[in-house]
């Protein structure tokens, strides 16, 4: 009897099962390129702030020690160069500057002092201005020289290994003059001046470093490094103001703001470094870096300018490397189309100010907006001579919407300050905006509407995808090929969605992780953000399983006929194509009554009768 209650009982469980056959997937079969290392290309973004952290003073005092420990690097003259410690330092120039790019920086020997030059190539096509960081690696006699000049050196390297992780749009040329201190002082960047008027190289600007570790103990602490401009007035301020008051601007709001522009007047060093002899070949954009302290500096080209000098301040060092590269990171920002736009976030306690600058190189209207969290603020608006343009007092501000704090049209070139003051009892956050119109290489055009490309590149699709052959190169992307990196994914929805056109792996990858690859959703014309294109309320993979349509609603629709719609089958887990998927719940309910109350009466009749014969 008890066998019998167990067949029961079983038969039962078979009996209330749903039976269906599911529909199965067939994903789109994509055998895509594996993934490659790939080098971030710089256009339209201002990546200052990831300079600035990729630096840290530790590992600039790395460089200073490293490159100063084996003593003077002095040369006599050209003949000397290729002997001892100079010529051992020339070595290591060399293969610090492959290693730190992995083998990207080009490195070159020029002239008969034997300067180092390395190139990373931009990766626009054609002939471009270029952008220079140099120093010298050559020290005074008997001096091991780690401020004068492995400060510098240690500035190109440092420079050399952080821009090298990206692609960016112009030459960076990375150059260690020799023979600075030889008997005919600077001997050697003469050549590498000649060489580039030879190939006939243009320089956007030249940052030259020379000794920057010593503060004036009595200066103001924003003045702590100097660097040096020709003082042209307003019709050549593209000369080079420009470029040293831009590069303070860069320390002031993205650093610790110890750099000041300072003309060729109050320049001790102007005429006394290497950049002095691209500038007397007509070069533009010439600034050179120089320390601040250098009249109490009792150990320059002693053999007591060593890296343990305890006068030395190796965070100057840092500041300088992060500021210059953060300065051709902006430079190079620029987007085709758009003004020039400086963005700062900053906290300031009650009865704070902050100070933002920014460089008018052209005149323009300059439209200045903030979003604060607090309460009430004053701004200040103030020209290079401190002088007053205009103030506003505001009690208060949205902390959602932007609120317009000056639009004020500006003609003088040269550095602005806004002065952002909080005026209540707590602390107060802001986010600061400023546009306005720029021409930083003077040619009456306007950055935002021109590049360093030929306007008809911006005209020109070669492969027909609907994405510019400039755009392309900006990308990265192959003017001749719809899909460049071969994930069967086309490049403009890839640039389009946010994905990566260059490299195949995004192609395996699931942006909203519903079970759909970005290649299969892209084949299909489905979102790869969303796991519900249509949004129906039904998953796209779930649609596809079962042959609905992820691009139309079908919630409400009933695929299998059996008055249980689409959107109702999806909630239940249920196949939509099967009509007896799920039966009505008042079967279930009669199926114990009509199936096997009889076959257990069946079986106890029968049980009954057998006993009785027994």
């Amino acid at each position: 009897m008890r066998r019998l209650w167990v067949c029961v009982f079983l038969g039962l469980m078979i009996l209330v099962q749903p039976v269906y056959s599911e529909g199965v997937l067939s994903p789109v079969e994509t055998t895509l390129p594996a993934a490659q290392d790939i080098v971030r290309r710089i256009y339209g973004e201002n990546i200052a702030d990831e300079i600035y952290e990729d630096l840290t003073t530790p590992q600039y005092t790395a460089l200073v020690a490293k490159f100063t420990e084996n003593g003077s690097r002095y040369i006599f003259d050209a003949r000397s160069a290729s002997l001892g410690v100079n010529y051992l330092s020339r070595l290591y120039l060399i293969q610090e500057l492959e290693a730190a790019s992995n083998g990207r920086i080009e490195v070159d020997v020029v002239g008969n002092h034997f300067n180092v030059v390395g190139r990373l190539p931009g990766y626009l096509p054609g002939d471009h201005p270029v952008i220079v960081v140099s120093a010298h690696y050559d020290s005074a006699e008997l001096s091991p020289g780690a401020n004068e000049d492995g400060s510098g050196i240690a500035v190109v390297l440092s420079l050399a290994r952080m821009l090298s992780k990206y692609e960016w749009p112009l030459d960076i040329y990375f150059i260690a003059f020799n023979a600075r201190n030889a008997f005919i002082p600077i001997s050697g960047s003469p050549e590498v001046a000649s060489y580039f008027q030879v190939l006939d190289i243009d320089i956007l600007t030249m940052y030259n470093v020379d000794t920057i570790l010593l503060p004036d103990p009595d200066g103001a602490f924003n003045e702590q490094i100097q660097i040096g401009y020709y003082d042209d007035g307003q019709i050549g301020y593209h000369t080079g103001q420009y470029w040293a008051e831009m590069t303070q601007m860069i320390s002031n709001n993205h650093g610790a703001g110890v750099i000041t522009a300072v003309p060729h007047t109050s320049f001790g060093l102007w005429g006394g470094s290497d950049h002095i002899s691209f500038f007397n070949r007509g070069f533009s954009g010439i600034t050179c870096l120089f320390e601040s302290g250098s009249e109490a500096d009792g150990s320059s080209s002693t053999p007591a300018d060593m890296w343990t000098n305890a006068d030395f301040d190796f965070f100057l060092g840092r500041e300088a490397t992060c500021a210059i590269g953060a300065s051709i990171a902006f430079t190079m920002s620029r987007r085709y189309g758009s003004p020039t736009i400086i963005e700062s976030d900053f906290s300031n306690g009650p009865g704070q100010f902050e100070m933002v600058q920014f460089v008018i190189s052209t005149p323009t209207v300059v439209n200045i907006t903030s979003r604060w969290f607090g309460g009430s603020s004053t701004f200040y608006l103030v020209d290079s001579d401190f002088n007053l343009i205009d103030v506003n007092a505001f009690p208060n501000a949205s902390a959602w919407e932007s609120t317009e704090i000056f639009n004020e049209q500006l003609t003088t070139k040269g550095l602005y300050f806004l002065f952002a003051e909080n005026t209540h009892y707590g602390s107060v956050g802001y986010e600061v905006s400023i546009t306005f119109d720029s021409d930083i290489d003077g040619n009456g055009i306007l950055d935002k509407n021109e590049y360093w490309l030929p306007q008809s590149y911006f005209t020109s699709d070669q492969d027909d995808d609907g994405v510019s052959d400039a755009e392309e190169i900006f990308h990265g992307t192959d003017v001749n090929n719809v899909d460049s990196d071969g994930d069967t994914m086309d490049d403009r929805f890839e640039i389009e969605m946010g994905f990566n056109p260059t490299d195949p792996s995004d192609g395996n990858e699931d942006a909203d992780n519903d079970g759909l690859t970005n290649a299969q959703e892209y084949s299909g014309g489905l979102n790869p953000f969303s796991k519900d294109t249509d949004n129906d309320k039904i998953d796209d993979l779930w649609e596809l399983t079962y042959g609905l349509n992820p691009l139309v609603n079908d919630a409400d629709l009933d695929l299998d006929g059996d008055s249980i719609t689409n959107l109702e089958e999806y909630k239940a887990g249920t196949n939509p194509s099967v009509s007896d998927a799920v039966m009505n719940p008042l079967i279930w309910l009669a199926l114990p009554v009509v199936v096997v109350i009889p076959v257990v009466g069946f079986l106890y009749i029968r049980t009954k009768n057998q006993e009785l014969l027994a």
